[in-house]
């Protein structure tokens, strides 16, 4: 409780203080690239597994995924793969899905938008956005509450593993820190706020802050998308042309650049997991890439067509959207390293 507290405390003060004129520009990156290894080869590199489909649905839209491989989706009972208000929110543990109603006047036709992230915690509970301007939701103790933030077009954008949340409105980018055990929700100082950990630490489009410090970020670089228990940041060009990843390990006095994958046009992060491996890619092209080791590892799958690419957890397992050889169906499936 201590660290869930002081954590909260940290991080409110950072995005809602004095912080935002106390801060440093983050030095700048090495000059040149780190190189990195793609791992050669043309077979499968992941085995895939399906998350049953529940009886009566025909399509499942994956949401997020903990590190017990425990699978939170939503199922589509038409037969497109288009999302409607018929659609019923799943959580799967490992038998049977169990279907998690909504509080009344809920909708579910929007459950899958990839504007902002859902979470799911190792002990079940849930934060996740809802849209269609119905707000946020939490999930705890077998209900849904909604998350008091000051209106209906702020979303989350990813959690701490402790469920702490931090949220960004959509149409003035202004962010939010809420926190779990209290269901307190503060407004923070800093415009985008991406990612946070149990200690509140936290990096943003504009800025980030770690046990150094608060560091201004020069966009005209890097953009720090995601933070990890370690204090690990990962991030990416602000061009946004996919050119390089860049890493910031805790403790290192600068930013490494990474190079891209061998054979490929661009790589964005998509997630970052507590042992410093990354979700990255671009288009048809995935990798875990492992930071210790410099190594890109594609994901390549047989008999399955990848959709999307989700959430990686700390067992290293991949949470994906795809098709079977042949069929139409969309399902969530869990990809794990051969």
């Amino acid at each position: 409780m201590l660290l869930l507290t002081m954590g909260a405390a940290l991080l409110g003060a950072a995005l809602g203080s004095t912080h935002a004129q106390n801060s440093a520009p983050i030095p700048a990156p090495r000059a040149q690239s780190a190189r990195a290894t793609t791992v050669p080869g043309s077979g499968a590199t992941f085995t895939v597994q399906g998350v049953p489909l529940p009886s009566g649905f025909r399509h499942a839209f994956a949401l997020a995924l903990n590190n017990k491989g425990h699978v939170l989706f939503v199922a589509h009972k038409g037969a497109q793969a288009r999302a409607d208000d018929g659609d019923v929110l799943h959580l799967w543990t490992g038998d049977t899905p169990r279907a998690l109603p909504l509080p009344r006047g809920f909708k579910t036709g929007e459950l899958a938008s990839s504007v902002g992230r859902s979470c799911l915690a190792d002990d079940g509970r849930i934060a996740m956005n809802t849209f269609l301007g119905q707000g946020a939701l939490f999930y705890s103790g077998g209900r849904f509450t909604p998350i008091a933030f000051p209106n209906l077009d702020i979303f989350i954008q990813n959690c701490a593993p402790d469920l702490s949340a931090v949220a960004s409105d959509l149409n003035t980018a202004q962010s939010y820190l809420w926190t779990p055990t209290t269901g307190e929700v503060r407004q923070g100082t800093f415009e985008g706020v991406n990612d946070i950990n149990r200690a509140g630490q936290f990096v943003a489009d504009i800025a980030l802050q770690r046990a150094e410090g608060t560091f201004t970020v020069d966009r005209k670089q890097w953009q720090p998308k995601f933070i990890n228990e370690a204090g690990l940041v990962l991030g990416e060009d602000v061009a946004g042309d996919g050119a390089t990843l860049y890493l910031w390990p805790a403790g290192e006095k600068q930013p490494t650049q990474v190079q891209r994958p061998a054979g490929t046009e661009a790589v964005f992060p998509q997630d970052l997991n507590e042992k410093g491996q990354a979700l990255v890619g671009y288009l048809d092209d995935q990798f875990v890439y492992t930071h210790a080791t410099r190594t890109y590892r594609p994901i390549r799958v047989t008999g399955w067509k990848l959709q999307v690419v989700l959430a990686l957890n700390d067992q290293g397992w991949v949470l994906a959207q795809a098709t079977q050889t042949g069929q139409k169906a969309v399902r969530t499936v869990l990809l794990k390293p051969k």
